[in-house]
């Protein structure tokens, strides 16, 4: 129950979030997988770029694994 006693708490769902990335960093520890994306960005015309994360995920081997797995046969079938 809320503090107040008159609600119930209420647990939310994340929202999904689609992320663009141009590149992704991958550190292999114990027993994870991180994975940092970035995007690219020109701050200034004719400068040079900085580099922005946009994402961070850590999986267990298992998933990252799989991950793999399943990313290989979407690009073999031409999946998005």
């Amino acid at each position: 129950m809320a503090e107040d006693g008159n609600r119930p708490l209420r647990v939310t769902e994340p929202k999904p979030v689609l992320v663009f990335c141009e590149g992704v960093r991958v550190e292999a520890r114990d027993e994870t997988v991180r994975l940092v994306a970035f995007v690219d960005l020109e701050m200034v015309p004719g400068s040079r770029t900085e580099r922005r994360i946009v994402a961070r995920i850590v999986l267990p081997n298992l998933t990252a694994r799989a991950l793999i797995r399943d990313l290989r046969r979407a690009l073999v079938r031409g999946a998005h």
